[in-house]
């Protein structure tokens, strides 16, 4: 016997496909001639299909290799070598196990198949893979064992020829090449997968393989890999050459059962060891306290007898160095392991029917859980399987039921704490978050940095908006929290909020529409009839305009004359006299819908913004009417989203005359002599979306939203936001006016005038 042969194959069963190893077993007249073949595989895939190729690789090759004829010529042809046999085996087996994957139409996925198999004869070695498997050769050079790759190291053979036997480059291959050598005499060649060697050192690999007798060093592996790891597959195959060192071979087969006795009982007691270490401290082991038991039991009938273990170790061989050949690659010249590729149609169509079989058969198993037949049926069959345990079996079931149930519901618990803790945890996180903004937000307004303000604020809206509200400490805190951020938003906004208005006059059964204020005096129209109040008087005037049937759009032109929009004429109303009139307009206004017209240096002045214009006409003091209009704006000017204008009259003459039209949106267009002037009035938040009127005063800019019930004042000269008056106590505002002089603006609600103090 020139080899000793020891496969390790460990959680085999783990892997998803196949982890095996295969060693020959031939009788001894092919073993003399041939040697043994060895197969070591790692291949994915569906379990049925990898475990028809692992069957017909082993039975393929066995057949192609000891079923050759050569093999009992090869004494009688001169230079017939093993190598060559046993590549013309391969190249058979090549060939066969493609046709046979065609046959069977399944696919071999390279990046997840690895397969190393080879025969050993005498102290030649061949072998030939695909994957990743390794190939270690453990070489004395005289006290110290090294560890060599093979395939990195053997060198391209230049004298490599194909075998007779050989298939042409066309047909698909799983191996390609064979690596042919010697194994040094006292040295070892180690088959293993990939794993392996990352699971042992260098070190651990040459003690344990060196010092033990092969058999012994892989079942030594195997408890040392099963204690690291039990969910990795690990394959090995360890090879000795004895050839030359027969007297040694006498005395390792005379102590190798003495050997692994003692390496047995060395691992029993070192895991006996481990246990102790790793166990919990104050926790009964149950196991310990039944051998001491069973060993008192087993005292009490006779005493042990004393038995010495004589461990036999023999002298450390002196192995003289020599050079060390680690063999040549011997090209087969076929084609790559990754040409091999079933048609992709044929690969979806196996998956699509097994696909839509379960799918089925899902679909048809999902009523019957709703069919009380089922479960009357599946509770039955319960109790009769109990009915059939005897009493210590269903005790120990109900035993066993109790702890499940115990368990499982300390399960939930536990998860339910953990949950309520994390959502406590993350709700405090939150409101820390927000009151550090809303903190931040204070510091920024102490400093009247009011855009950073507005930038924090935005966070903080984020913030409570995400904030959870099923408990009444949630809502308590969320309603604290957001009355701060309103308060601070009001302070960014400058939002001053009006809750009672004071109640100026009473106008109920008048059914006036309007106000204006001019010369002191509050001046309100009904359909045809004006009144003249004093504020928080009883006193007023009336004035009665003849034929007309309305009066809207009151303008006070700054010198005694208020005037009203009346069907296609004005009404003119003398402040001081407490006359009325009608003044005619030109015919081409009168066709025209008005959004609002201003008297301003006795010309009228109409916007139109279904026309994009505003039409200037002149008045005729001799015709007492006006002239035709003419447009005012020099270029193309969008007032698609105009709803009022204004006409500035200033003390300072520089500064009048300009038109300030205002959108819907609350922004505000300022042109001089029908040119866009640069002025940009601040952007209002909240934003308007139905601004209703513009007032222009000398200091200040007045627009007010009756929907939204919101007066706002800006600066005259920049547009920049002085405040926000909100009278949410008004039910239905119909107008404004104000009266700048006096800081103070009236609201028309229903047929009542409310004033509030403006705080400029």
């Amino acid at each position: 016997m020139y080899n000793k042969i020891a496969p390790i194959i460990l959680n085999s069963g783990k892997t998803v496909g196949l982890s095996d190893v295969f060693v020959s077993q031939p009788d001894a007249l092919k073993e003399n001639l041939a040697g043994k073949i060895f197969v070591l595989a790692e291949i994915g895939g569906k379990k049925n299909d990898v475990r028809k190729i692992w069957n017909f690789l082993i039975s393929a090759l066995n057949d192609n290799y000891y079923n050759d004829e050569k093999i009992l010529l090869r004494d009688k042809i001169e230079g017939l070598k093993i190598e060559n046999i046993f590549e013309a085996a391969l190249a058979k087996t090549n060939k066969a196990l493609g046709d046979f994957l065609l046959a069977e139409k399944i696919k071999i996925n390279p990046a997840v198949t690895n397969i190393t198999l080879g025969v050993v004869y005498e102290n030649k070695l061949h072998f030939s893979g695909i994957g990743k498997n390794r190939a270690l050769l453990l070489y004395r050079r005289a006290a110290e064992c090294e560890i060599i790759n093979v395939e990195a190291n053997a060198a391209d053979s230049p004298e490599a020829k194909t075998s007779a036997e050989a298939i042409t480059a066309k047909t698909p291959s799983l191996f390609s090449s064979v690596i042919s050598g010697e194994i040094p005499t006292g040295s070892y060649f180690v088959f293993s997968s990939e794993s392996l060697p990352e699971y042992l050192s260098g070190k651990e690999l040459v003690n344990i393989i060196t010092k033990l007798p092969p058999i012994v060093a892989a079942e030594q592996i195997k408890n040392v890999l099963d204690k690291m790891n039990t969910y990795v597959p690990f394959l090995g195959i360890i090879i000795k050459n004895t050839a030359g060192a027969l007297g040694q071979e006498v005395r390792e087969e005379a102590e190798e059962n003495l050997t692994a006795q003692s390496s047995i009982s060395s691992l029993n007691y070192t895991e006996q060891k481990t246990e102790r270490m790793l166990a919990p401290a104050g926790l009964i082991s149950f196991s310990k306290t039944f051998k001491k038991i069973s060993q008192a039991l087993k005292n009490l009938k006779s005493e042990p007898s004393a038995t010495i273990k004589k461990v036999y170790k023999p002298e450390e061989e002196k192995i003289t160095p020599v050079s060390l050949d680690l063999g040549k690659i011997n090209s087969l010249k076929m084609a790559r392991a990754d040409s091999f590729l079933v048609k992709e149609k044929i690969f979806f169509k196996r998956r699509s029917n097994w696909f839509w079989a379960g799918f089925k058969k899902t679909i048809l198993t999902i009523p019957r859980l709703f069919n009380p037949v089922f479960w009357k049926s599946l509770i039955r069959g319960f109790k009769n399987w109990l009915k059939t345990l005897n009493q210590k079996n269903r005790l120990l079931f109900v035993i066993l039921a109790i702890v499940v149930i115990v368990f499982a519901v300390s399960l939930m618990i536990t998860k339910i704490n953990k949950n309520r803790q994390e959502a406590r945890n993350n709700f405090t996180n939150l409101v820390a978050q927000i009151e550090g903004k809303q903190n931040l937000i204070d510091s920024h307004l102490l400093y009247n940095d009011e855009d950073g303000a507005r930038v924090v604020l935005t966070d903080a809206e984020v913030l409570l908006n995400s904030f959870p509200q099923k408990t009444n400490e949630q809502k308590n805190t969320y309603s604290r929290l957001l009355a701060k951020e309103q308060e601070q938003r009001d302070k960014i906004q400058k939002i001053i909020k009006i809750n009672a208005p004071e109640k100026v006059n009473d106008l109920s059964g008048l059914n006036v529409s309007n106000l204006v204020f001019a010369a002191g005096k509050i001046y309100a129209a009904s359909d045809k009839i004006i009144y003249g109040l004093t504020p928080n008087s009883a006193s007023s005037t009336r004035a009665e305009v003849a034929t007309v049937t309305s009066l809207s759009n009151p303008q006070f032109d700054g010198a005694g004359g208020v005037y009203y929009w009346s069907n296609d004429s004005l009404a003119k109303l003398d402040v001081k006299t407490g006359q009325t009139r009608l003044i005619s307009i030109p015919a081409e206004l009168k066709s025209l819908t008005a959004t609002s017209f201003k008297i301003y240096n006795n010309s009228l002045y109409v916007l139109v913004k279904d026309k994009n214009q505003i039409y200037k006409s002149r008045y005729d003091s001799s015709k007492k009417s006006y002239l035709p209009p003419a447009n005012w704006f020099n270029k193309s000017v969008d007032l698609s989203a105009a709803t009022d204008f204004y006409i500035s009259v200033n003390s300072n003459s520089l500064k009048s005359g300009r038109v300030y039209v205002l959108k819907n949106d609350g922004q505000v267009l300022k042109f001089l002599s029908g040119n866009l002037e640069d002025y940009r009035s601040t952007a209002l938040s909240p934003v308007m979306v139905k601004a209703n009127k513009i007032i222009v005063g000398t200091k200040y800019i007045y627009i007010f939203e009756a929907s939204s019930k919101r007066l706002v004042v800006l600066a005259f000269e920049d547009g920049h936001l002085m405040n926000q008056y909100q009278v949410d106590s008004l039910s239905q505002p119909k107008d404004f006016a104000v009266d700048e002089a006096g800081k103070v603006a009236y609201f028309l609600d229903n047929e009542m005038i409310y004033k509030i103090n403006l705080n400029q």
